[in-house]
């Protein structure tokens, strides 16, 4: 991982931030300045108040005061962007690798499944529809035992519902429907270690990809298997290496029931970039399946694909709605909404615990307020002597307020996208070992930002109220006093 690259970000976006508050600070002040007689009178006497030229150190905490504020700003949008680019590229996988609506019988089997996919297909909201056939097995290999999901799919029609074996890393797609062909190129040992998928042309990209079996398999034609990269990484499986596969629902015996096996032969690998699907799942053909897992001419699901993914939910009720209630229809949605649910507490319970940052950068705020009510003590008496009332007094510090988080949230949301787009477009590498991504994901939300920036600027309202409240309190008398 480049480390360096990071500190140069973190180097050039802390310069950048306090350019611009120092900048924007000062353009205001300047701006203000020439606006004359249009300010009214507390905002005329907060900016004369703030850039008071005796009072170099409240100057300086000011700006410290503003500088907190952006920080905390742009290190929230920063942190909500980043979170947001996880949940996108988790979601984006999700629809790559699943279908975006499943039918099935609640668990039995779906006889009559032909016409059923037909009339699925001449539904306006149906895109594709392919049949699958599922069942937890075993698989028992040279090195160890590994449970999995094995689904049987039809290769022409599952590329139409689900890119999940759209780029096999090793191994061919059409050994799924001819495993002789895997059987003669297994034994004329014509398989290469780096096959780019033939037509597919995706290629491997770790050194744990399979290799050609250093030994000739049996002598016959066996079922095909294409597995995930990490169950190849685990059971260290070759491509042509026959294995064996355990199924719990067999047949009965004296003793009770007797597991079915069966021979298979790894016919590739693929690579979805999600490591639960990469470890847990495997496809054969459909009629291996069948045959395996002894279902007869039955499917377990029907996997459809929308035209618009987003609205799968209401979609999936409207299809439930047309074949009618005796069959599941369930969203892609549905089925992860327990997991999409927690990236979404994950996300909030990070923008309440941010969001203190931005409440202790408040706390300068209340200090500079209240250093410039000590020091201005007099300078209240006397304005309240010539006629201005508490509320004008409290105007002016809750302005003063008010300008210094302006200008803090302004700025913060201004190097918070700056950076974003730099994440987003240059690209900061993570290790993809651990991430299974190359690059930190980053989603811009204009939605976001917007909340950020009014949160930002509520509690710096807010941190206004103390000092406010002890400047309307002075008294001419007092004041003049001191």
């Amino acid at each position: 991982m480049d480390y360096s690259r990071i500190v140069i970000y973190i180097a050039a976006m802390i310069s950048l931030a306090v350019f611009l508050n120092i900048g924007g600070w000062f353009l205001v002040v300047r701006l203000i300045d020439n606006l004359g007689s249009r300010l009214r009178f507390h905002q005329f006497v907060g900016i004369r108040h703030l850039r008071g030229r005796k009072s170099n150190s409240l100057t300086a905490i000011g700006l410290l005061s503003i500088v907190g504020v952006s920080f905390s700003s742009c290190t929230l949008t920063t942190v909500l962007s980043v979170m947001g680019g996880f949940s996108d590229d988790l979601k984006q996988k999700i629809l790559s690798t699943n279908a975006h609506v499943v039918v099935d019988n609640r668990g039995a089997p779906l006889d009559n499944w032909q016409p059923l996919i037909r009339r699925l297909e001449n539904l306006r909201e149906v895109q594709a529809a392919t049949p699958i056939v599922a069942g937890e097995v075993m698989l028992n290999a040279r090195i160890n035992n590994n449970g999995m999901m094995l689904k049987g799919v039809d290769p022409k029609s599952l590329g139409k519902v689900s890119g999940v074996l759209a780029r096999l890393e090793t191994g061919k797609l059409k050994y799924l429907d001819h495993p002789d062909a895997l059987f003669k190129d297994t034994r004329s040992n014509t398989l290469s270690p780096l096959t780019s998928s033939g037509e597919n042309g995706a290629r491997p990209t770790s050194a744990d990809a399979l290799i050609p079996a250093p030994v000739l398999p049996g002598n016959k034609v066996l079922p095909p298997l294409i597995v995930g990269r990490e169950m190849a990484r685990t059971l260290r499986l070759y491509l042509g290496e026959d294995v064996k596969v355990i199924s719990p629902l067999g047949d009965i015996g004296p003793t009770g029931p007797i597991p079915r096996s069966r021979p298979f032969r790894i016919a590739g690998t693929f690579f979805s970039g999600m490591y639960a699907f990469d470890e847990h799942y495997a496809y054969t053909s459909i009629s291996a399946a069948q045959e395996f897992l002894n279902m007869g001419n039955t499917i377990s699901e029907i996997h459809i694909r929308v035209d618009r993914p987003d609205e799968a939910k209401p979609l999936a009720a409207t299809i439930s709605k047309k074949l009618g209630r005796t069959l599941r229809v369930r969203s892609w949605q549905d089925m992860n909404a327990e997991l999409f649910s927690a990236l979404k507490l994950e996300k909030i319970v990070m923008f309440i615990l941010m969001s203190i940052a931005i409440l202790v950068a408040s706390f300068s705020i209340i200090a500079t307020l209240t250093m410039l009510v000590l020091e201005k003590g007099p300078e209240i008496s006397v304005l309240m002597t010539i006629g201005a009332t508490r509320s004008d007094v409290t105007s002016i510090f809750r302005f003063e307020g008010l300008l210094i988080g302006s200008i803090g949230t302004a700025t913060g949301l201004i190097v918070g996208f700056i950076l974003c787009m730099t994440i987003k477009h240059v690209g900061l590498p993570i290790p993809p070992e651990v991430w299974y991504i190359d690059k930190l994901p980053v989603d811009i939300s204009a939605m976001e930002f917007l909340f950020v920036g009014l949160t930002s600027l509520i509690i710096s309202t807010l941190a206004t109220i103390y000092p406010t409240r002890v400047a309307s309190g002075i008294t001419p008398v007092e004041g003049l006093k001191e």
